[in-house]
């Protein structure tokens, strides 16, 4: 069975500032349950949430590599998490996220992911 990343992008513009405690732990909630659910049909391989402490960007400089600070105050979306599930198809892992909570927020991009002809770990 196929391995596909979900990316999940959150858009940086939007004004977080009224939610509650308690509407961030319903939205936890929300997350949580979608996992859950992938987690009793034996497809969710690994889910999480990343930082809120940036990260670094590296690009090829010529012959060297430059480190910056990362995600840009520029972009419009940020990742803010990932799974790794497992689907028929790309239509199945695309059905998959169907009713997922991080459509309030952002979108999230569906990537298989190809073993090179290595058996899938």
């Amino acid at each position: 069975m196929a391995k596909y990343l979900l990316i999940l992008r959150g858009d940086v513009t939007a004004d977080y500032s009224k939610f509650t405690p308690a509407d961030f732990e319903q939205i936890l909630s929300e997350y949580a349950n979608w996992a859950g659910k992938l987690a009793k049909e034996g497809r969710l391989q690994i889910g999480h949430k990343l930082t809120d402490q940036g990260g670094k960007v590296m690009r090829p400089q010529g012959a060297k590599v430059t480190v910056k600070d990362g995600p840009y105050v520029e972009s419009k979306e940020v990742v803010g998490g990932i799974y790794l599930i497992k689907a028929d198809s790309y239509d199945h892992a695309v059905k998959l996220c169907e009713g997922h909570p991080n459509f309030r927020f952002g979108s999230i991009e569906v990537r298989e992911i190809d073993f090179m002809g290595q058996p899938e770990s």
